[in-house]
């Protein structure tokens, strides 16, 4: 049972930093491509997360036997995001307050834009304390804690189909 646990450390660790590693470069691509916000890289983004917190579920799968339990399945996706979470958002972090702090900027005169454009009938008070409200939530801290709950949140969800998906039960555990 000990080195079944010692598998789920590595396996998590190695893929989730690969993971982290990949939420960095993408983070950088947009950084130095000079855009805020793009769907493809978004998509991409998703799609080699739901592929690498699956792969880590089936290596640990057939590292296993080639049984695996939802819990297991859980344990793995949830760690390997874990750590994919926390280094992702202590880049993110770095990189808000240090790198590309403007981009904090961008977002709250983006969301004023878009209020004065759809405002009806809001007053320039009820504006401010909106703008007020942004600014709270688009600190590099904030910013930094909302990836690392979307980190887990994707990966809970990956990690449960993927859990179904590959699910085999020990006939010798029964």
């Amino acid at each position: 049972m000990e080195n079944q646990k010692s598998s789920l450390k590595q396996i998590a660790l190695n893929y989730g930093l690969l993971l982290a590693l990949v939420s960095i470069l993408l983070l950088v691509v947009m950084y130095v491509a000079n855009i805020s916000q793009n769907w493809m890289l978004s998509t991409l983004g998703f799609i080699i997360t739901i592929y690498l917190l699956f792969t880590a579920i089936k290596t640990f799968k057939n590292g296993n036997g080639g049984f695996l339990s939802l819990g297991e399945a859980l344990k793995v996706g949830l760690a390997t995001a874990l750590i994919a979470g926390i280094v992702s958002a202590f880049y993110s972090y770095i990189h808000y307050t240090f790198i590309y702090p403007e981009y904090i900027d961008i977002v709250i005169n983006e969301a004023r834009d878009q209020m004065a454009e759809q405002s009806q009938g809001m007053t320039e008070e009820q504006m401010e304390q909106a703008i007020g409200f942004t600014k709270s939530f688009t600190t590099p801290f904030m910013m930094s804690t909302f990836s690392l709950i979307g980190s887990l949140f994707f990966g809970f969800i990956i990690s449960l189909v993927s859990g179904l998906i590959l699910k085999r039960t020990d006939p010798n555990q029964m």
